[in-house]
């Protein structure tokens, strides 16, 4: 472990990386605004969105910007989203909880550029609706190339290759090792939860956009079987209680939009961080 060769304690690597996670969370703060600028218009965040100022060096400092500046454009005074530190914070908080789940390790680092892409998607389906192309595909690429590595990074999680060493004793099939059954349970879940969504995309195509289906694909693609089938059960659930917590507060109508992808990052992302232990879990059971 490199804490243990640079004598850092333990503890203090969750301070560490979390600092690194605000860090990386200011540079996508920039990723979300250049993703959805249009045309001329000058990102948002680089920007004051009321006067058009570009924003001080400061500014752009991770919460040590927004506190300097109390939230406000030093031009024009007027008061910028809060958005902003938030997935600042959020990122400290993933990074936090990445490195106390994988430690130093190449699957730490695998995983941390997965759960910044949903991150960045998280936020911007909530703000416009939308799954960018040209953030979803490249993840899937990424996500296709990376499931050889399977075979040089250890160890191998036993989410990942428990259920499906179980499903082949089953079914007497040839005995594989864990990092091939990995290297199956990668492609499967993204065929699986791709193939779940695409399915309701084409029933009703109305509750269902075409960028969740390929934001699907990518989250089994990093999940695995097991870990996809509890990222696409987990999004809808959490999707419905929000549903319902809206249609109870009366901030949402029956025929209110409400964007999907945000569930499914989160559900995704949870899958992640906790599935040995929600393997574990049902496996006791």
């Amino acid at each position: 472990m490199l804490n243990t060769l640079l004598g850092v304690p333990k503890a203090a690597m969750y301070l560490i990386y979390g600092l690194i996670g605000l860090l990386v969370g200011s540079a996508l703060n920039v990723a979300i605004a250049c993703a959805t600028a249009r045309g001329g218009a000058r990102p948002a965040f680089l920007h004051c969105p009321q006067c058009g100022a570009r924003c001080s060096a400061v500014r752009v400092l991770p919460v040590i910007g927004h506190i300097a500046s109390k939230g406000r454009c030093q031009t024009c005074g007027a008061r910028r989203p809060l958005r902003a530190l938030w997935v600042e914070l959020s990122a400290a908080l993933i990074f936090a909880l990445l490195w106390r789940g994988l430690g130093t390790s190449w699957r730490l680092v695998l995983l941390t550029i997965y759960s910044c892409v949903l991150l960045v998607i998280l936020v911007i389906d909530l703000e416009h609706r939308l799954v960018p192309n040209v953030l979803v595909l490249p993840a899937i690429l990424v996500a296709l190339l990376a499931i050889p590595l399977e075979l040089v990074i250890y160890p191998v999680p036993p989410s990942l290759f428990a259920l499906p060493m179980i499903l082949m004793r089953l079914w007497g099939g040839p005995a594989l090792s864990p990092a091939v059954l990995a290297m199956i349970s990668l492609f499967a879940g993204g065929v699986i939860s791709f193939g779940i969504f695409l399915l309701i995309w084409l029933i009703a195509p109305q509750e269902m956009g075409a960028g969740d289906v390929k934001l699907a694909a990518f989250a089994g693609l990093i999940t695995g079987f097991p870990g996809a089938v509890a990222a696409v059960c987990g999004s809808f659930l959490l999707g419905g209680l929000a549903a319902i917590a809206l249609l109870l507060s009366g901030k949402a109508g029956r025929k209110t939009t409400i964007p999907f992808a945000p569930f499914l990052c989160l559900s995704t992302f949870l899958a992640l961080v906790f599935g040995n232990r929600l393997l574990f879990w049902y496996l006791g059971m």
